[in-house]
């Protein structure tokens, strides 16, 4: 299509191969294979240089339109080749929703603002089973299983606080230690792998926590905090959601393997988008920055103990 216009524009071979820098032969080639190709003549021939036909006009005034559009789809690719242009669906769930992950997903749409994102929000379950199925490339959770297909890389390590009313005793502490929660009531969420870790947490420091409310999920646990229905353990990012009679302060655990609370993403061992490694790359060079943790792999036959 190049050398057809180039031909129909010049009226000459020759004019037309100098302008593309290429000899005659190529040309004269490529428009015969053209002509064959459609079954009609483009060009009249004479002993001056060429005319277009009737035929030739027609696909003229075609050929700019037509050329845009190859050369656009040719870039296109070629973007989506490197991850610039393209869908990327993503699974968040729970307090990773409420600034890491959106700051994360932010700073990747700056720098590919042709990437349409779409963010999938159901449980766990229903995630990695998305993601299995590929209609999600990664998941950002807590507490996600070294399965054998899977990758789990530590996004971030948040220091632990303490979400309560404002009007509990222990809110008069600028921090407070672990050991005072023993006698405290606790709200944990519902997720069976939340109330498991809290547990651990606390036979780490030597008591057995005792549940008061149990929450559809860390959101709804603050809320109940707030008013009055015991203390929740929450990652340091839960303090963006902010209620009149609500209050942090940190948490002081004298377990070094339960001083904080892992953010963590998952995806397929298998995958190979461009669009996954991307955004991989803005969590990486995240938790480089905030010198927390790396890739977490599935021994051959076991999970990773937690």
């Amino acid at each position: 299509m190049k050398y057809f216009i180039a031909v129909a524009e010049e009226r000459n071979f020759g004019r037309a191969a100098a302008r593309l820098h290429v000899s005659q032969p190529p040309i004269t080639r490529q428009i015969k294979m053209l002509e064959a190709e459609l079954g009609v003549l483009l060009f009249e021939r004479t002993h001056w240089g060429v005319n277009l036909t009737p035929a030739g006009e027609d696909l003229l005034a075609s050929a700019s339109q037509i050329e845009a559009l190859v050369a656009f789809a040719s870039d296109r690719a070629r973007r989506a080749g490197r991850g610039a242009v393209g869908r990327l669906d993503v699974g968040v769930i729970g307090t990773g929703m409420i600034s890491i992950v959106p700051a994360l997903l932010r700073h990747y749409l700056k720098a590919h603002p042709d990437v349409d994102l779409i963010m999938l929000n159901v449980p766990q379950p229903a995630q990695l089973i998305a993601l299995r199925q590929r209609r999600i490339l990664i998941t950002f959770d807590r507490y996600l299983p070294a399965d054998q297909d899977l990758l789990v890389e530590t996004v971030a390590r948040e220091p632990l606080m303490v979400a309560l009313g404002a009007s509990h005793p222990l809110a008069k502490l600028s921090a407070i230690p672990m050991s005072a929660l023993a006698s405290e009531p606790m709200v944990m969420a519902r997720d069976p792998r939340h109330r498991e870790w809290v547990t651990e947490l606390c036979r780490a420091h030597g008591f057995e926590p005792t549940v008061s409310q149990l929450a559809g999920d860390m959101i709804g646990g603050v809320v109940m905090a707030a008013n009055g229905f015991g203390v929740q353990i929450v990652p340091q990012s839960a303090r963006v959601l902010s209620l009149p009679s609500l209050v942090y302060r940190p948490l002081r655990s004298r377990v070094r393997a339960y001083d904080s609370m892992e953010l963590q993403c998952a995806y397929l061992k298998s995958e190979r988008s461009p669009l996954l490694q991307g955004l991989l790359e803005v969590v990486r060079n995240y938790r480089k920055r905030s010198r927390t943790g790396t890739v977490r792999e599935a021994p051959s036959t076991t999970r990773v103990p937690r």
